[in-house]
């Protein structure tokens, strides 16, 4: 063995050693996972009697029907109403509502019994008095956010999500419990596709196409116009970048109706359509708003990439543990949004916190200086990123063997002389 195989063995079982260490924490993390899920998912049937205060008199009494339903009786025994539940999806998954109704239909009141909504949209919702427009809605109203119902500005899935589990449990309590015929209100839904859905597909593809097709020498300028329309399309104007809740929401079963949310759909799939036909991220790269803001910020500044290895290497440690604790935290109490620290409602909503607020600027900060510093050491998105290139590396090479045909090598006997 020469000097030159002496000094390179070493690093090749280095190698090999952190490999090993590697896929050993991606299987354990896997494992984990599993068990939070399998946890969180035996915590989802709704008790309706703790909610009884809320919905009716403390007179009437309350009688199991079936699932999550009741009939209602007061005092003298006689039937008053029933109370039932419906679900839709949110922004950050599954919104359940419990709605009293009377012998007639007609909403009396109603109480949002499990919510998986970022705490400050919420929020936002019930302090406006939106359930109060609700109440003395009948079974025959369609509910159309804007017109039967006041639409909160800015909280558009949230409000979208109550209304249509209103609508949902009110139709079950009239069809199942009072017996009318709910066929002529039940409207019909359609595929919406506006400028949303249309200027996300239009960045990707351009990010995707661009980066093969596009000369170097206008790389960075393609850069730059889909940074600045990102952040102004995605960010400012949709309110709607890629999150931790969404990789929830996806990990959870909890995709939203098509309906309403087909940019969600549009925003996951293409990514991941991307990802297994180039093996590129291009979103993060070219199109993330707040990857965009931080470029601006940092064209300021002049900043520049960190290069120090031994603080690279902590940063990145310490976010894969908090992203796998953040989706940990979500699976056990099946809400996707509770999970989330990113800051991307307090910069394109200007809502949030004053933490919120003192991290953002901390952030931007440090933009000035360093490059991308939200992205490259705190951002949950590229911690997803390597775990699916791992998953993928594993079933490709599991596939890959399963197709290696079974071959026996030719022996070639020596002929006699």
């Amino acid at each position: 063995m020469d000097g030159t195989e002496k000094r390179t063995a070493p690093k090749k079982h280095k190698r090999q050693k952190k490999k090993a260490l590697d896929n050993w924490l991606a299987w354990l993390t896997l494992t984990l996972l599993i068990v939070c899920g399998v946890i969180g998912f035996k915590r989802t049937r709704v008790d309706l009697s703790q909610f009884k205060k809320a919905l009716w008199p403390p007179t009437v009494k309350m009688e199991a029907l079936g699932y999550e339903s009741t009939q209602v009786k007061d005092a003298t025994g006689t039937l008053v109403g029933y109370t039932t539940t419906g679900t839709f999806n949110g922004f950050g998954g599954p919104l359940k509502v419990a709605v009293a109704v009377d012998t007639a239909g007609t909403i009396q009141n109603l109480a949002v019994v499990e919510h998986r909504e970022t705490p400050s949209w919420y929020n936002r919702v019930i302090e406006s008095n939106f359930l109060e427009g609700l109440r003395g809605k009948n079974y025959k109203d369609p509910l159309r956010l804007g017109q039967d119902v006041d639409a909160i500005s800015g909280a558009t899935y949230t409000t979208n999500a109550l209304t249509e589990a209103t609508k949902e449990a009110t139709l079950k309590a009239a069809k199942e419990w009072i017996g009318k015929d709910i066929t002529p209100y039940v409207t019909p839904r359609k595929i919406k596709i506006g400028l949303p859905e249309i200027s996300l597909v239009a960045l990707l593809l351009i990010a995707t196409i661009g980066v093969y097709k596009i000369p170097k020498q206008h790389q960075n300028t393609m850069k730059w116009v889909l940074w600045i329309l990102g952040a102004a399309f995605i960010g400012f104007t949709f309110n709607h970048p890629l999150t931790l809740v969404d990789v929830n929401k996806l990990l959870m079963g909890y995709w939203p109706d098509v309906y309403n949310q087909l940019y969600w759909y549009l925003l996951i799939f293409g990514i991941v359509l991307i990802f297994l036909t180039t093996g590129k991220n291009t979103y993060c790269k070219y199109v993330c708003p707040f990857g965009a803001v931080q470029e601006c910020v940092g064209a300021v500044g002049g900043a520049k990439t960190m290069v120090s290895r031994k603080y690279n290497r902590l940063f990145n440690w310490t976010r894969r543990i908090v992203v796998l604790l953040a989706i940990m935290l979500a699976l056990v109490y099946r809400n996707p949004g509770m999970s989330s620290y990113e800051v991307y409602g307090t910069i394109f909503n200007l809502l949030g916190s004053n933490f919120e607020l003192f991290f953002l600027s901390l952030v931007l900060v440090f933009a000035l200086f360093i490059k991308r510093p939200w992205c490259n050491y705190l951002c949950p998105i590229p911690v997803i990123e390597h775990y699916a290139r791992f998953v993928y590396k594993q079933v490709k090479t599991s596939i890959t063997s399963l197709k290696l045909p079974l071959t026996k090598k030719k022996v070639i006997h020596p002929t006699k002389s």
